[in-house]
């Protein structure tokens, strides 16, 4: 015996509102890109013995934590730790200086990442950090430098820390401190090389659009006579950001004497290269026909307009591709022009039985449509008034698995037509 197909479709009807929502709206496309707001390689030229506090905005703040002895360690910035790109070995000086403690003159002086402790009078609580890194207007921003340490476990003593600070050094909360301890080149006993490695830490929330960041690094050995070479270096520092060079606000083409003219309008275009007209004759294999250069500089809206003179066909599918400045890219919604046509709205469908229904809306531009599921008997199931879709493609996945076989019908009509197009009414039939 057959069932009606309305109760076969009744365990469905708890979640079509939900599946019938999915139609996707248009979201403002963005094209984001890691741009670096600020940088240091350290490069003085120094060979040894040049005192960080000597390099140009950064300071050394002695006592930190602890008492420092006679005779300690300090912050350097020379070549004796010369700075090797990860995962290389420690080396001394082959011209890439970088940020380091080593000891006094009275302790045998600079000899890069090595520091001396042979008693209570090396002790050494020294903080060095950098001057202030003004992050406002940028958020999503992360902190990375390359460095070797070696120090205790429990990163207690004879160790270096990361510090950070919102206030411009003012405070260096403990939340903000974070323990530096890398590989060493062999055995980590005290006399090996250190290997370099890259620390990357994406910077909390605390730091985003704020003009008052300093970087620390804290060094503290308790001067007890036993040494945990290699001490520490630090190099090329830098902090990156998530930057947005445009956004996509609109992208439509119509017909125009002849030829199809395509218009497009953005905003926050700021680090965007250009953007690459593409054709196709279906909605894949695209190829550029065209590139328009980008304006730039602007957080306003601009607009753009571009001319094609060669369509090859009857129906051409069109989509742009925007490159920023470093070769990054990201590619628009596709839209479609049909020749001849003021249809302001076409409907694709294909259903899979027992698994789901997929749609595909092509509007001739942005507008709103009254979308309706119906049973074979006319009754009305569902009802989605005055829903937009943009210019172009429109996607709509519904999933119907589990659903035993029946057919429906699926009625999309324009509202509010654009001017120049002609209302439309589509229905089609899908079964499951």
């Amino acid at each position: 015996m057959r069932t009606d197909p309305r109760f076969r479709l009744r365990p469905i009807l708890a979640v079509l509102p939900l599946i019938l929502s999915a139609i996707a709206l248009f979201q403002p496309l963005e094209l984001s890109a890691q741009v670096i707001i600020y940088s240091d390689n350290f490069n003085n030229g120094c060979a040894s013995n040049c005192l960080a506090s000597t390099y140009p905005g950064w300071t050394i703040v002695n006592n930190v934590g602890g008492t420092t002895g006679g005779s300690p360690n300090d912050w350097f910035i020379s070549c004796a730790e010369d700075g090797i790109a990860p995962p290389g070995c420690g080396s001394t000086c082959a011209g890439d200086a970088s940020l380091h403690i080593g000891a006094d003159a009275g302790g045998g002086g600079d000899m890069g990442a090595t520091f001396n402790e042979t008693g209570a009078i090396n002790a050494t609580f020294k903080r060095v950090q950098s001057p202030t890194i003004n992050l406002t207007g940028f958020n999503t921003n992360t902190l990375a430098f390359d460095f070797i340490a070696f120090g205790s476990a429990s990163c207690s003593d004879d160790r270096a820390q990361l510090w950070l600070s919102t206030d411009n050094g003012a405070t260096w909360p403990v939340g903000f401190q974070y323990c530096l301890t890398s590989v060493c080149c062999g055995a980590c006993n005290g006399y090996s090389q250190g290997q370099w490695t890259t620390y990357t830490l994406a910077l909390p929330a605390a730091f985003n659009n704020n003009p008052n960041v300093r970087v620390g690094y804290h060094w503290r050995n308790n001067g007890n006579g036993s040494g945990t070479d290699p001490s520490v270096a630090i190099d090329d520092l830098r902090i990156t950001t998530v930057v947005t060079p445009v956004t996509l606000q609109a992208f439509h083409a119509k017909e125009s004497d002849g030829a199809v003219k395509l218009d497009w309008m953005v905003t926050r275009e700021t680090m965007l290269k250009q953007y690459e007209v593409e054709r196709s004759l279906e909605p894949k294999d695209f190829r550029k026909i065209g590139t328009v250069a980008a304006k730039g500089g602007s957080l306003s809206s601009l607009t753009y307009s571009f001319r094609d003179t060669e369509a090859e066909g009857q129906t051409q599918y069109y989509r742009l591709k925007m490159l920023d400045l470093d070769g990054q890219f990201t590619y628009s919604n596709v839209i479609r022009v049909v020749s001849g046509s003021k249809a302001a709205l076409d409907l694709g469908i294909t259903a899979t039985a027992g698994q789901d229904l997929t749609a595909t809306f092509w509007a001739a531009s942005p507008m709103t449509v009254d979308i309706k599921v119906y049973d074979l008997q006319s009754k009305l199931l569902k009802h989605i008034p005055d829903y937009n879709l943009i210019g172009g493609e429109n996607h709509w996945r519904a999933d119907f698995s589990g659903m035993s076989s029946a057919a429906y019908l699926l009625q999309v009509k324009t509202v509010k037509t654009p001017p120049g197009l002609d209302p439309v009414t589509i229905t089609r039939k899908f079964v499951f």
